[in-house]
């Protein structure tokens, strides 16, 4: 075996590894936003959310362009809008051009419960960057989308 190879394995840390802390993160912010949002009263999953942030950007999404968007399995985003439809928060709309499509929309209560979640995760956020200078932010907000793109657009899944 290669000497530098060796010498990385010897030295690896899991609690030092970029995907295990990239993790631990997300898992931390999905655990606090959902709790946040019960104290607030407000019945919305983070994945659900993340739906509705998708529409709140572009209303009228195809179906398959949230799935894309979400880098979620078309079953889970079928069900997340399943979910969404049956709280009011959302409607599906079959598509003009191509009647095999739909298009979802956000519906004045999915608006609504936007504006209500807005501060929320804007607290969250804020919270999450204490003790971070804006250029740190920037640096590693940078540097996340390209280590996304890098195994985005890898051959690999």
């Amino acid at each position: 075996m290669d000497k530098d190879i060796e010498k990385k394995i010897q030295s690896f840390s899991i609690d030092n590894s970029l995907g295990f802390i990239i993790n631990r993160v997300a898992i931390i912010m999905r655990k606090r936003l959902t709790y946040l949002s019960i104290k607030a009263g407000v019945d919305i999953t983070p994945e659900e959310f993340a739906i509705l942030g998708r529409l709140w950007e572009e209303d009228g999404l195809l179906q398959t362009a949230l799935t894309d968007k979400t880098l979620k399995d078309k079953t889970t985003v079928t069900r997340l809008l399943e979910r969404l439809i049956q709280k009011s928060l959302i409607e599906k709309q079959m598509d003009e051009t191509d009647r095999r499509n739909f298009r979802i929309y956000l519906t004045q209560k999915g608006k609504d419960m936007m504006l209500n979640m807005m501060p929320i995760v804007t607290s969250l956020i804020e919270t999450a960057c204490n003790n971070i200078s804006q250029q740190e932010l920037t640096t590693t907000i940078k540097s996340l989308r390209t280590i996304f793109q890098n195994l985005n657009n890898d051959d690999g899944e």
